[in-house]
C-alpha cells in the first residue's frame, strides 16, 4: 500500500504521526512531574510546619565527652595530614620503588628504602664506584624521576662500595 500512496502525503502522514509522539510524550512527561510534586507536598509542609516553631536548642556536653571529641578530632586531622601525599601522589609508592629497583644493574645490591612524598632514598651497596655511577644515570634517565643525588664519595670509591641515593620526583 504504501507504493500507492504519493511521496510528498507519506512524508506529511509521518511528520504528522511525529508530532502526535512528541505531544503525547510532553503530556506523560508533565503528568509525571505533577504527580511527583503533589507526592512530596505533603511532606513539605509537615516539615515546614515541624520547623517554624521549634527553636533550636543546645545539648549539654560534659567536660569528658568535649575532651575526647577533641582528641577524636585532633587524631583524625594527624591522619589525614600523613595520608593527605599519599592519596594525591599520581603514582603509587610500590609503583616508584619497582621502578627504581628494575633500572639497577648487576653488582648492585639495595639494603634499605625510604619513601616519602617526592623523595626516595635507596642505600646499599656495590661491587665498584662504576656500577653505582651506571645506576645513577640509569636513574636520571628515568623520566619518572626528576633529580638523583649520590654523595661524591660513593662515586669516587671511598666508601667501599657503600652507597645512598635520593631520588626525588612528582611521585
Amino acid at each position: 500500500m504504501a507504493n500507492v500512496i504519493p511521496e510528498d502525503i507519506r512524508r506529511s502522514l509521518g511528520r504528522r504521526s511525529l508530532s502526535r509522539f512528541v505531544l503525547a510524550g510532553s503530556i506523560v512527561a508533565l503528568v509525571c512531574a505533577l504527580a511527583a510534586f503533589l507526592a512530596l507536598l505533603p511532606s513539605y509542609f509537615v516539615l515546614t510546619e515541624s520547623l517554624s516553631g521549634i527553636a533550636p536548642t543546645a545539648v549539654p556536653v560534659s567536660a569528658t565527652q568535649a575532651s575526647a571529641d577533641r582528641a577524636s578530632v585532633t587524631h583524625t586531622n594527624t591522619l589525614l595530614s600523613v595520608l593527605a601525599p599519599i592519596v594525591s601522589a599520581t603514582t603509587t609508592p610500590t609503583d616508584v620503588v619497582a621502578e627504581a629497583l628494575k633500572l639497577r644493574p648487576a653488582g648492585v645490591h639495595v639494603d634499605q628504602i625510604t619513601y616519602t612524598a617526592g623523595s626516595l632514598m635507596l642505600v646499599g651497596s656495590a661491587s665498584t664506584n662504576v656500577t653505582i655511577s651506571t645506576y645513577r644515570s640509569a636513574l636520571a634517565a628515568d623520566p619518572m624521576f626528576s633529580s638523583v643525588s649520590v654523595p661524591v664519595g660513593a662515586l669516587a670509591g671511598t666508601d667501599g662500595g657503600r652507597f645512598s641515593m635520593t631520588i626525588s620526583g612528582s611521585f
